[in-house]
């Protein structure tokens, strides 16, 4: 395939089909991190080698898509693909969200040096959980009918410190469903356990490396359809996080 069937082809983004090269460019720029972490997501066959290879010469000159642009875009899943690709970080930061809680646990947790002896490693892990309204992401449905809002967990690497941000259902985020009666109960623990499934009953503990959860079974664990984990599981089960 040489450059100019490489502009005359149409390309898949997140999923949607139909985009130019031109327009995939800024959404690959602005979805992947660097030029390596889009060769190894999009350049997954031989026949499109010679497309990473162009992306490659022109990576740097490369303007990714905006938060700007994906607000102003009418088709709705052509917005929704550019939020994929901008992700929950930059989305987020840009938007001015609504800080509606806020908690820090002190943590004692396992870890192992090279001679793989234990020692226990103290730490503070700051959770923190916001809301978008939703007018800021979509149309409206009608004058009378506001989009729902958005809400997301923020949380860093034990190890790297590096910021994660990310989705979580209202009814997780808040407590309750908004046209439900009672008060609402904004609870970042509550919304971070709830991304962690596991499919043990009883755990023993749990063990975190990166986005990898091992779950130790107790004498009463059994195989169960998978569960997200409960605030008091994940203040409690959590033995070992690097």
């Amino acid at each position: 395939m040489n450059k100019t069937n490489l502009h005359d082809a149409t390309y898949y983004v997140s999923g949607l089909q139909g985009f130019t090269l031109s327009e995939a460019l800024r959404f690959w720029k602005a979805k992947f991190e660097t030029i390596k972490h889009f060769k190894r997501d999009v350049i997954t066959h031989p026949l499109l080698e010679e497309l990473g290879t162009f992306v490659e010469e022109i990576w740097d000159s490369i303007i990714p898509i905006s938060v700007r642009e994906a607000l102003k875009e009418k088709n709705t899943e052509k917005r929704r693909t550019m939020f994929d690709c901008i992700g929950v970080a930059k989305l987020f930061r840009q938007l001015n969200p609504e800080l509606l809680d806020q908690q820090v646990i002190n943590k004692k947790r396992t870890r192992w040096d090279q001679n793989n002896k234990a020692w226990d490693h103290q730490f503070e892990d700051v959770y923190e959980l916001y809301r978008i309204d939703g007018h800021k992401l979509f149309e409206p449905l009608s004058d009378w009918q506001r989009p729902n809002p958005v809400f997301a967990v923020r949380c860093w690497c034990t190890t790297t410190n590096r910021e994660y941000w990310i989705y979580v259902p209202e009814e997780i985020a808040i407590g309750i469903r908004r046209w439900s009666n009672g008060n609402s109960n904004p609870d970042a623990i509550r919304a971070i356990a709830w991304t962690i499934r596991i499919d043990i009953s009883n755990p023993k503990r749990i063990f975190r490396q990166g986005d990898i959860i091992v779950v130790e079974e107790s004498e009463d664990s059994r195989q169960v359809t998978p569960y997200h984990l409960t605030k008091e599981q994940y203040l409690d089960l959590f033995f070992s996080e690097t």
